[in-house]
């Protein structure tokens, strides 16, 4: 059971176009839990909604083109959350659910004319259907926006292979969404994650592969070894290293995908994030979701 294996790193573009999907997609990634059925997803959804895990759902943002006086009444509350502008005389604000969630009195008022424009489906899981009218929702891809509002607009997710000393250095962005496989809940000794601990394959592996191997499997042979003296997954965690895979879920806008690739794809950052970093630019690129203008090199 003492057993590892090697991976490569990955950059895989997620999305569902439905609300419940999507989310849910992103979530059971912190699990390791395999991919639902709709029904599913939506019970899933509402109750981490009805306990107030509301971390997830920042991984899907709605766009709502609202009436001016809407609009002004929601920008005054600032949210760092949202972006909020004007376009050709329109007025939009993208967010996701979270805030709307989390808000309270005036602000919970305000934001009911969002919430009048979200699906009956999505309002129930809410709690409330609002009355207020004043909002739609729109996609960016129909509404023509100037090339700097649709970088605010447009929220990539990406399911990124790695390791985990990326991971430590990705999660430092903000504003982003992350939703990150878990050492705590997950037990590498099941059958699912084929009974062995998984790295990634180090860039200069062949060159040092005695020492690497070696290292793998002291590891690999310290964590199985704690679990069979019955510590919990959470517990036998503390002998694992940078180098173990890790698979996170991460969202934000085109515009701050921008500036976390101007960092990470630079000569000057770690190899690791460098490598697939620049598979996430790649896909965006061909995508056409960026131009080549935007790619700092």
């Amino acid at each position: 059971m003492s057993s590892f294996r090697l991976v490569e790193d990955s950059a895989t573009y997620v999305r569902a176009e439905d609300f419940f999907d999507h989310v849910a997609l992103v979530a059971h990634n912190c699990y390791q839990v395999s991919e639902k059925d709709h029904e599913s997803n939506v019970l899933f959804l509402s109750r981490l909604i009805a306990n107030g895990h509301l971390a997830m759902i920042e991984h899907y943002r709605f766009l709502f083109r609202l009436r001016e006086e809407a609009y002004q009444e929601i920008r005054q509350f600032d949210d760092a959350y949202q972006d909020r502008f004007e376009d050709k005389g329109r007025y939009y604000v993208s967010t996701s659910l979270r805030p709307l969630l989390e808000s309270q009195d005036e602000r919970r008022n305000a934001y009911r004319v969002l919430m009048s424009a979200l699906s009956a489906d999505i309002q129930k899981v809410l709690g409330e259907f609002a009355n207020r009218e004043g909002a739609m929702l729109v996609s960016p891809e129909r509404e023509n926006l100037s090339r700097e509002h649709y970088l605010l607009s447009v929220y990539p997710t990406y399911h990124l292979i790695t390791d985990r000393g990326v991971t430590h250095e990705l999660v430092r962005h903000r504003p982003c969404s992350f939703a990150q496989e878990s050492t705590r809940y997950c037990n590498y000794s099941k059958d699912k994650f084929e009974n062995c601990l998984t790295f990634i394959k180090p860039l200069r592996y062949e060159e040092m592969k005695t020492i690497y191997d070696r290292f793998f499997q002291e590891a690999s042979d310290a964590y199985f070894a704690l679990l069979e003296a019955g510590a919990k997954p959470q517990e036998a965690r503390s002998v694992l290293s940078n180098a173990l895979k890790a698979s996170i879920m991460v969202t934000c806008s085109l515009k701050e995908w921008i500036h976390i690739l101007a960092l990470r794809c630079s000569p000057f950052a770690h190899p690791d994030i460098r490598r697939v970093m620049e598979k996430v630019r790649d896909d965006l690129l061909q995508r056409k979701l960026l131009l080549p203008e935007e790619c700092h090199e």
